[in-house]
């Protein structure tokens, strides 16, 4: 790996623990309207946005009053709000955005979902998230996998693909990574590595305060 000069955050299952929670939001929905789920429907969703996520769940749930509630209940602002301070914050994630800045490394977040979405789960944090650049997608054309998220977050920061390490717990982002030429790091969350990620992804993390330790090492090798 050469030198990391930055790091590219997801949110959803990475900086806060709302996929678990998302993703039951889903399976009680489709249970309460007798709606069957495909055994993948939950990675498919999982990390992704925009038409085409949104013309599989439609082809799944079919019902558009079903998938108007859910997803209006997926993302209340007002739900994602009134979770108590720190309880959503995904270990590691405040002591790893300290040392970032403290070290000078440019902090990015690039989420699938809007930015008054992740706005609002920035909140939730007992400190300030001190980023330098905030990425959503409403602010794109095209979702992960697509990488044009990571590298218009990239621009912004003023780093080169290969300078920057990317935080992912999908399969959508860890692609997304990957195709924008940047290093794939990977922290499990709901989703289990299959054999096309594995391939990809260059650094697993048990949470967040470990990759403090590649950190340190690449600094001290800058190679």
């Amino acid at each position: 790996m050469g030198k990391i000069k930055a790091v590219l955050f997801d949110c959803d299952g990475l900086m806060f623990n709302t996929e678990k929670i998302a993703q039951q939001i889903w399976i009680d929905s489709a249970a309460e309207n007798g709606i069957p789920l495909p055994d993948d429907f939950i990675i498919r969703i999982t990390g992704a946005g925009g038409p085409d996520v949104h013309r599989y769940i439609e082809d799944v749930v079919k019902d558009p009053e079903v998938i108007r509630k859910t997803s209006g209940k997926r993302f209340d602002l007002d739900f994602w709000g009134s979770f108590p301070k720190g309880e959503l914050v995904m270990k590691g994630l405040e002591e790893l955005c300290v040392y970032l800045k403290a070290n000078g490394y440019k902090i990015g977040i690039a989420s699938s979902s809007s930015k008054a979405y992740v706005e609002t789960l920035l909140q939730n944090a007992t400190i300030p998230i001190e980023y330098d650049a905030l990425c959503a997608g409403d602010m794109v054309k095209h979702a992960k996998p697509d990488p044009e998220i990571f590298l218009m977050c990239a621009s912004l920061l003023g780093a080169e693909p290969d300078e920057c390490l990317v935080l992912e717990d999908s399969r959508q982002g860890v692609l997304a990574a990957k195709r924008a030429g940047m290093h794939p790091g990977f922290v499990p969350d709901t989703i289990a590595a299959d054999d096309e990620m594995k391939e990809i992804i260059e650094y697993t993390f048990e949470d967040l305060s470990k990759v403090i330790d590649l950190l340190k090492e690449d600094a001290c090798t800058g190679s």
